[in-house]
């Protein structure tokens, strides 16, 4: 517990993850405040396009600017999320002193429990702030407009249950999601700074990134016909309206086991790997 205790307030000291932190939370507050107010000044806008938060809060308006950085930041989000932890303690002497002083198996459980709740707990907080913004700034009771009815996923969609028992319900599936993809995604830069030891700390941060970018790019290609097992596809809820591929809840849950099961067996390689090097 005393490893996983100090992880958590390392990766909470990291700059970049203060940094990022504090960015997005200007961009989740930000977003659906500015939103509203450009918006406003159109004449019959809210009347026509409609009022309802459902059709607004960030990781649903594709045409806002926060969903555009968000989404442009996919990537790097769990790369800097890990606080590069265990990055830091490898290039110093604390490494080894770490494992000697209780047990190698202790320390990189630690690690991965750290970097996966922490990241977890910040993007589903991020994410529900940006969810009771929109719902102050925006009204639950406006009528829903044509443009409102094209946001409602097809009754196929693993999505639409939730959303016929609330929409709001369904907001809150997608927070999670979000959130369970960028932990899991944090796993995977946290396994690559196990397998590789890199250097330069520019290099650590860019080069966990490129993988996943590149990954995200080849899968497009690989599931161009298969779009419902694609990472990035799932976890957008405008795709639950938009993609002819209908998206099963077995379909989601393949998919992140997928992701978990890789992140597992990188995470086992870099703990043997690391082995060697003691």
């Amino acid at each position: 517990m005393s490893y996983f205790i100090t992880d958590v307030k390392k990766i909470y000291k990291n700059k970049l993850v203060k940094w990022m932190l504090v960015f997005l939370l200007v961009v989740m507050i930000a977003d659906p405040i500015s939103v509203y107010v450009i918006n406003a000044r159109y004449e019959n806008f809210f009347e026509e396009i409609g009022a309802n938060p459902f059709q607004f809060w960030l990781l649903m308006n594709s045409s806002s600017w926060g969903n555009t950085v968000v989404y442009t930041l996919l990537f790097v989000l769990p790369v800097i999320s890990t606080g590069l932890v265990f990055y830091n303690e490898r290039q110093s002497s604390v490494y080894k002193w770490l494992i000697i002083r209780n047990s190698k198996a202790k320390y990189y459980i630690s690690k991965i429990a750290a970097t996966f709740l922490v990241t977890w707990i910040n993007f589903f907080i991020l994410f529900s702030i940006n969810i009771i913004v929109t719902y102050f700034a925006f009204s639950a009771d406006a009528p829903k407009t044509e443009q409102y009815m094209y946001l409602i996923p097809k009754k196929e969609m693993f999505s639409y249950p939730f959303y016929q028992s609330n929409p709001l319900s369904m907001v809150m599936l997608y927070v999670f999601l979000n959130a369970l993809a960028i932990a899991l995604l944090s796993l995977f830069a946290l396994a690559v700074h196990e397998i590789i030891n890199l250097k330069n700390r520019y290099v650590a941060i860019l080069f966990p990134f490129i993988a996943l970018y590149l990954i995200n790019y080849g899968t497009t290609f690989l599931l161009i016909d298969h779009l419902n097992y694609k990472l990035s596809v799932i976890i957008q809820p405008r795709a639950a309206s938009a993609l002819t591929n209908n998206i099963q809840s077995m379909d989601v849950i393949i998919v992140f086991l997928v992701v978990a099961l890789v992140d597992l067996v990188l995470l086992g390689v870099g703990y043997i790997r690391n082995g060697e090097t003691l």
